[in-house]
């Protein structure tokens, strides 16, 4: 499926990936001791998702002629036609990640049309120098109109610390469909190409299509979404956007996110009171999940709240989003950093 010989497509084990993983310190102690209880789980999720006639995993590695180096990258199907790319791990040869990533944006752009990959997406920690250079800077050369890199807090609120709240304040409707009001809302706060990538806009917003796809392999994908309108304005003030999916698809969890999306201009107290209704309307989507919390990604006002009711912050991601007009232009802006970096090598091996 690669034009790189130097790229294998699918071909290292998971239990080697794996493996990989732990040697070179992407599995540190803190992730390790987090992933522990459930890591038989999760690789048991990576094979049957690795084995899927449905494409649902891609893992690309660099091949064996270059074997005392070792980069991969993962890429999963995260909706009908959207992939989440993840797990960029190199022991330290410059070159291998960017090649892996470029090679990936090929096969996204030129193995699949434009009615089975409409959109990528990563996320990585702000504090991360290289993932920040090269994807921030990925934003600004695509625009607003093909990307989008939104900043998230990262919580999970344990189901115990959940009370059932009724609030007379407050009208609950769930999102099945196309629902204008509800895009108009999610727009406003985190623009076009976040609802474009996340299929908001689509008739199959629970994402059916996509979890028929999982199931083949035995596996369970699927969506809710929730609008919550102020009662005397029948304006919407926050929206659910949650999502289950095969434990430990991502090493954070965050194929099991909810998005906590609230309207910017909501007090703090109407905001405390809201984040009570919304918590009690998605808890029970969350009750048999194994980690008995709800992995939350919100805004900086919306995390302190969620805190001051017992979420537990865990750190602050980037959300980088690339749709499909721009693939050309991404390939090509990884192409930069690349041809930077082999000049460099270059020139050290001439000094």
């Amino acid at each position: 499926m690669n034009n790189d010989s130097s790229i294998q497509f699918n071909e290292v084990s998971i239990d080697t990936l794996f493996e990989k993983y732990d040697e070179i310190g992407f599995i540190y102690p803190v992730k390790k001791a987090l992933l522990s209880p459930y890591f038989q789980q999760i690789t048991k999720n990576w094979e049957a998702m690795f084995k899927s006639k449905e494409d649902l995993l891609w893992v690309l590695t660099n091949a064996p002629n270059t074997r005392k180096d070792f980069a991969s990258v993962s890429f999963w199907k995260q909706s009908n036609y959207g992939v989440i790319a993840q797990h960029l791990v190199s022991n330290g040869n410059g070159l291998l990640p960017l090649k892996l990533m470029m090679e990936a944006q090929r096969i996204a752009e030129h193995d699949y049309n434009e009615d089975q990959i409409k959109s990528g997406q990563n996320w990585f920690r702000p504090d991360n120098r290289y993932a920040f250079r090269v994807f921030a800077s990925m934003f600004e050369k695509l625009g607003k109109d093909r990307a989008s890199l939104i900043r998230f807090q990262y919580l999970h609120l344990p189901l115990k610390h959940i009370t059932q709240e009724i609030q007379a304040d407050f009208i609950v409707e769930e999102v099945t469909g196309i629902d204008l009001d509800f895009i108009a809302f999610v727009k406003r706060q985190y623009g076009n190409v976040f609802v474009r990538a996340e299929e908001l806009d689509r008739d199959d917003i629970q994402l059916t299509a996509i979890a028929e796809k999982y199931q083949k392999s035995g596996l369970k994908r699927s969506r809710k979404i929730f609008k919550i309108k102020d009662a005397k304005s029948g304006k919407i003030v926050s929206a659910i956007i949650a999502n289950r999916a095969p434990l430990g698809l991502n090493f954070s969890f965050l194929e099991n996110r909810a998005y906590y999306i609230t309207d910017k201009n909501l007090n703090s107290k109407k905001r405390a009171e809201l984040l009570k209704v919304m918590n009690a309307v998605i808890k029970p989507y969350y009750s048999d999940f194994e980690l008995q919390a709800i992995p939350i990604v919100a805004d900086e006002l919306t995390s302190q709240e969620l805190q001051a009711q017992k979420a537990v912050f865990f750190k602050e991601y980037m959300q980088s989003i690339w749709l499909r007009e721009g693939f050309a232009t991404w390939y090509d802006h990884i192409y930069s950093f690349l041809a930077k970096v082999e000049a460099r090598w270059k020139s050290k091996l001439a000094a």
